[in-house]
């Protein structure tokens, strides 16, 4: 029992200073935490990408069946006022062509019944410019929408049925033949 009493004297020695470093803590470290989440816009045409008119072209105003579009965003409002869709062909003199032959952006109409315009208009306005961006060709565009954005609409998304017409009424002797042509979107922010 002797050997016992310095071996348990040891101990408390040691237990003595543990005790004395219960509490301590270090100094407090930071760390900085910095996410940025990118805003976007995106233009789908769930439906596919192309349009064939039914039947063939007339004189007169000739309707494409309406295409559906849908156009997404996710924007920050402090730094963005709208987001719009804007059509455009390449070429206002060839939006359309067979051969030689050539539809101009004038004689064709465009409209999105929710949207502005709501009635029929050609394609014939200016490229949008926003920023350092421009969405568009000199006198072959036609905006389709300018949604608001707001803290209320920040995120949304929109679909929208896009009428087109080819008016041939001022183009009587037109040539027979198949006219193509790429009418291109993009959303763009203001």
């Amino acid at each position: 029992m002797i050997r016992t009493l310095p071996a348990l004297a040891g101990l408390a020695l040691l237990g003595a200073p543990l005790q004395a470093q219960v509490g301590l803590a270090s100094s407090a470290g930071t760390l900085v935490l910095s996410a940025t989440k990118q805003g976007s816009v995106s233009v789908a045409l769930p439906n596919g990408s192309s349009a064939t008119l039914a039947g063939g072209l007339g004189p007169g105003p000739n309707d494409f069946t309406p295409v559906p579009i849908e156009t997404a965003w996710d924007l920050d409002p402090s730094r963005t006022s709208a987001v719009s869709l804007v059509a455009y062909f390449a070429a206002p003199g060839a939006a359309l062509i067979s051969g030689a032959a050539a539809i101009p952006s004038s004689a064709l109409w465009g409209r999105v019944p929710t949207g502005s315009p709501t009635g029929f208009a050609p394609f014939t306005g200016g490229p949008l410019s926003a920023g350092g961006s421009q969405a568009g060709v000199a006198g072959a565009t036609l905006v389709l929408f300018s949604q608001p954005v707001s803290s209320t609409m920040a995120s949304g998304r929109r679909t929208d049925q896009l009428q087109v017409r080819i008016e041939l009424t001022a183009w009587p002797e037109l040539p027979a033949g198949t006219y193509q042509g790429t009418l291109n979107l993009l959303a763009i922010t203001q």
